[in-house]
């Protein structure tokens, strides 16, 4: 059971809803409301050479653009630079705009995190071919096969 004095520092049920309009970011109007007014917002931010290092160093450690540009659009969001539907019309051309920043700096990307397990897995047709390739190795040469003695409580010794 909680004390009584954290029971009473609690706040009131429906007090967010008590305050002055207009007090957080996302309560005003957004200060780019059009799609060409947002990509130049991120193209201005895009521009600083620290930024770009930080984007790049992101890059570095596989963090998927797609992660990135999301990150960028729901901050702006929540400091009331552009609204939701703003965010997701230059979602596409912040992801191009972050592959040519890194292939302009020789840098490999992942675009998302379904690209990232894509080149994680080998394909079936490869590891077929693969497969067969070590079972025409085998025949060809029996001897690569190395055979190991049983040992143990429970063996049954040498065949």
């Amino acid at each position: 059971m909680q004390s009584p004095d954290i029971f009473l520092d609690a706040p009131i049920p429906g007090q967010s809803l008590t305050g002055e309009l207009g007090n957080f970011p996302w309560e005003n109007p957004p200060q780019y409301v059009t799609l060409a007014d947002a990509v130049g917002f991120y193209t201005d931010k895009m521009d600083n050479p620290d930024v770009i290092l930080q984007l790049l160093d992101a890059l570095e450690r596989d963090i998927p653009i797609l992660t990135i540009v999301n990150t960028f659009t729901k901050a702006s969001l929540m400091y009331g630079y552009h609204t939701v539907d703003v965010g997701f019309l230059v979602t596409p051309i912040l992801v191009e705009m972050i592959k040519t920043i890194a292939e302009l700096n020789d840098v490999s990307y992942i675009v998302s995190f379904d690209d990232q397990a894509k080149t994680e897995t080998v394909s079936p047709r490869v590891l077929k071919k693969i497969m067969d390739d070590m079972k025409a190795d085998i025949k060809a040469n029996p001897e690569m096969v190395v055979k190991e003695s049983r040992k143990g409580l429970m063996s049954r010794g040498e065949e």
